[in-house]
């Protein structure tokens, strides 16, 4: 690779680093939002939202604070590592605590935020072919697992009830403790 190839993808690679973050930032901002938005009143399509904010920051947006950590790690900024540290422990603890039937209905009602159609827990394919998994698992124990808590709960409103019930007061505790952390600086 030559000089200008490799500036050209140093470049690159700052200019998505700097993007990745403020998109992180307006991410976790959005989740906090919606949850004090909720913690006020239920509202379906901010649940829905919601969900959608939680589920992918507890999957892609680990991940991301995970390697943002560990990469901080060679650095001296003390404050941003105690942040992305809390927020790394917070999101496991938080993962922790929801069952397999919540996250799976918390996965599947970010999936019905973002799609129209939820074909990917179907059986039957748009091309007639028969899936049976969907991530490794089978579609009938997360088909199990979504009437489970339906069922335990009687309806979508009251699920959400319950989640934000569960969630609500560790999200505004992790905003606060994170809000400290940066007044730091």
């Amino acid at each position: 690779m030559d000089e200008i190839a490799k500036e050209d993808f140093k470049q690159d690679f700052i200019v998505q680093t700097i993007v990745q973050q403020t998109q992180f930032e307006q991410w976790l901002k959005y989740l906090f939002l919606l949850n004090n938005e909720l913690t006020e009143k239920w509202n379906f399509v901010y649940q829905d939202m919601f969900y959608t904010k939680l589920y992918d920051l507890l999957i892609e947006g680990l991940t991301y604070a995970n390697k943002v950590f560990e990469s901080l790690q060679k650095g001296q900024n003390n404050n941003k590592i105690d942040w992305y540290a809390k927020l790394i422990e917070e999101l496991n603890n938080i993962k922790s605590e929801l069952t397999e039937e919540e996250f799976d209905y918390i996965e599947y009602r970010r999936h019905n935020s973002c799609h129209i159609f939820q074909n990917k827990y179907e059986h039957i394919q748009k091309n007639l072919q028969i899936k049976t998994e969907r991530d490794n698992r089978k579609l009938i124990d997360i088909n199990i697992s979504l009437k489970k808590i339906i069922l335990k709960h009687g309806s979508d409103k009251d699920i959400d009830v319950y989640i934000n019930s569960k969630l609500q007061n560790k999200l505004t505790q992790l905003y606060n403790v994170l809000t400290e952390i940066q007044k730091r600086n």
